[in-house]
């Protein structure tokens, strides 16, 4: 079954694991896999990134929010792993809050680990940082990548916009540096696209990259950790 969103000309639309994902006309792409928009996001953003980490004070940082399964899944997920987790994202185009209620209701019912109550702070309170809980702060900021300065530095990085078919400079060696530049010393970069010349900008950038088993419907994905200066 599919649901109109009222932004951006996006559907809900029901995925292959059960959970949802919003597909945008303007694009012409899903938000996440048809194959399962949860499962892929715990295996690449969450089995790949975010289980790196243990107990411990991260930064992360999302580069499209969308729908914010990413930001939700990560705070299930730190439930157990226990981190102080500050989670900064960016998004040009944020999705209306009933759309995200509507979104996230569906997606997140499957897991029946946030309430509602949670769920609203993960829709609203753009440009300004929201205590999720004493384990996890989040920032959503509305903002053109393409204009983003980042000025703080992370331990993690989702790399979760559309595809470089669709918008090539959200790839582009330019804006990947001025994120990476912010990755820490063998701080970790997750993302769903494996195109060779993704890889190659990685590698450009000081980046030691792994070409990984990818969800249902995908062969690969990449996990890329920075590499450590050296002592020479």
């Amino acid at each position: 079954m599919h649901y109109i969103c009222s932004v951006m000309n996006t559907e809900i639309i029901s995925t292959s694991d059960g959970s949802y994902t919003l597909r945008s006309e303007y694009f012409g792409e899903t938000y996440h896999s048809i194959n399962g928009a949860v499962s892929e996001s715990l295996h690449i953003f969450i089995n790949l990134g975010l289980r790196n980490f243990k107990d411990s004070e991260i930064s992360i940082l999302e580069i499209g929010y969308g729908t914010g399964l990413n930001a939700m899944l990560t705070f299930i997920e730190n439930m157990q792993l226990g981190n102080k987790i500050k989670y900064h994202s960016i998004e040009k185009y944020p999705i209306a809050e009933s759309d995200f209620m509507e979104f996230a209701t569906r997606t997140v019912q499957i897991t029946n680990k946030i309430s509602d109550k949670t769920l609203h702070k993960f829709g609203n309170g753009w440009n300004k940082e929201i205590e999720i809980s004493d384990k996890f702060d989040l920032l959503k900021q509305s903002v053109d990548f393409n204009e983003f300065t980042p000025d703080r530095n992370y331990d993690l990085i989702y790399f979760d916009a559309f595809s470089p078919d669709t918008q090539p400079e959200m790839w582009s060696e330019e804006n990947l540096r001025k994120i990476i530049d912010k990755l820490v010393p063998d701080g970790i970069f997750v993302t769903y696209c494996s195109k060779g010349i993704v890889k190659q900008t990685l590698r450009n950038l000081g980046l030691t990259v792994k070409r990984m088993p990818g969800p249902a419907g995908k062969r690969h994905v990449l996990q890329a950790r920075k590499n450590a200066p050296s002592d020479n």
